[in-house]
């Protein structure tokens, strides 16, 4: 029998003596001594067996066999076994397991929405889709949502840069023109456009096509235009003379005035005017705002942690290990070393791997008050005692014991 358990079974059977006169591994179980009793040689918190240190090791294995999450683990713990810190060393268990890491999703990460342009074709989207057996080039503006699309015969990175020259040479060259890294954007072709054009080309994370999120949503767009118009350019100019939640068109904030449509409308709505960009901002500020709440809500979106150069990860979608080498200029992007050689990879792709393999010595015999009923020795009145006759509760308050009558 374990000396501690033997103690304690000792102690019930006493009646528990004050805490003043308790040994240190005794203490632990001073905050369950009402539900602690002695059956048959056993020592039971309730219902559940009380384990004695050397066997706390392999029935926390069995308790994570099949591989379930922390509260799958902790209510098989619950229905049969304790010790005190069992549910701190059940979540770490699961923390460093290697088989759930491989398996772990990453929740989603808060929503950054992108930084709102001071004026127009400033930013601009890029991206590539195909519909009824084409492709086509999109480019949308951050400012304006002003679509422009062409097709492309064939889908190589020197006709992107052909259409790319005929919508800057309408609309001028912006400053930032963002894309995925798909070929016809990653090419030193490509690179070299955008050097001789003066743009700063960014990239988003490979297979991340979040980050890429306002063209990707317009190519959304389009696709539904096109694919239910009879004639897909009134399709694309009703979307280019339609308000935006902001009370403008994409036409008016680009071009600074209103386009004759099929519609009738007096001809005094066509005379050029430009917005007001304070109150646009104003606007899309607050637009924004909501959509990021919204969003993070919806999805439980929380921060994930950063990682540091030199930290094992697992890559999720490579479903290989790899090791970060350093943060990308991008937000939540790492370049990573893998068994494919160096590769970038966004936050949400990586999990991180334990630094350490589960052994016994690993394990803590104390753990956070994580259930019901569950206490940990940090958190009770044995770890805040300062002397035999004075202790204090978690709060900070002096516990004044008693005067009584000697007789």
């Amino acid at each position: 029998m374990d000396p501690t358990c033997s103690e304690v079974m000792k102690r019930c059977q006493e009646g528990w003596p004050d805490l003043c006169h308790l040994t240190g591994e005794v203490r632990k179980f001073w905050p369950e001594r009402a539900v602690l009793t002695v059956h048959d040689g056993l020592l039971l918190k309730g219902s559940r067996l009380v384990i004695p240190s050397a066997m706390r090791h392999t029935v926390l294995k069995k308790l994570h066999e099949g591989h379930q999450g922390l509260a799958r683990c902790r209510l098989r713990a619950r229905d049969s076994v304790w010790w005190p810190g069992l549910s701190g060393q059940i979540k770490e268990l699961v923390q460093i397991c290697a088989t759930c890491i491989k398996e772990r999703v990453n929740p989603t990460e808060v929503l950054m929405p992108s930084d709102f342009p001071s004026r127009p074709w400033l930013k601009l989207g890029a991206d590539l889709f195909s519909i009824h057996g084409s492709t086509y080039l999109l480019t949308v503006g951050y400012f304006s949502r002003f679509v422009e699309i062409a097709k492309l015969t064939p889908a190589r990175s020197d006709d992107v840069i052909v259409h790319l020259k005929s919508m800057f040479s309408q609309h001028g060259i912006p400053e930032f023109l963002f894309s995925d890294n798909g070929p016809q954007f990653s090419s030193q072709t490509f690179a070299s456009f955008a050097a001789d054009y003066g743009f700063s080309h960014i990239t988003s994370s490979p297979r991340f096509a979040q980050s890429n999120g306002e063209a990707e949503r317009h190519v959304q767009t389009v696709k539904h235009l096109l694919s239910k118009a009879k004639d897909p350019y009134l399709a694309m100019l009703a979307y280019r003379t339609t308000p935006l939640p902001n009370g403008y068109s994409p036409a008016q904030l680009l071009m600074g005035r209103r386009l004759r449509t099929p519609i009738p409308q007096h001809h005094s709505l066509l005379i050029p005017s430009l917005p007001d960009f304070t109150t646009v901002a104003a606007k899309e500020k607050e637009i924004r705002e909501k959509q990021a709440a919204s969003y993070n809500i919806r999805h439980r979106a929380r921060q994930l942690s950063h990682l540091s150069s030199g930290q094992r990860v697992w890559i999720t979608d490579t479903k290989t290990e790899g090791t970060v080498v350093a943060s990308h200029s991008a937000p939540r992007s790492y370049w990573v070393e893998s068994p494919q050689g160096t590769i970038r990879r966004n936050r949400r792709h990586l999990v991180p791997m334990a630094s350490t393999e589960p052994c016994a010595e690993s394990f803590p015999e104390t753990g956070d008050q994580t259930e019901e009923g569950e206490h940990s020795p940090e958190s009770s009145t044995a770890q805040t005692v300062k002397t035999p006759m004075e202790y204090k509760t978690r709060s900070g308050r002096t516990v004044v014991r008693p005067k009584r009558l000697d007789l």
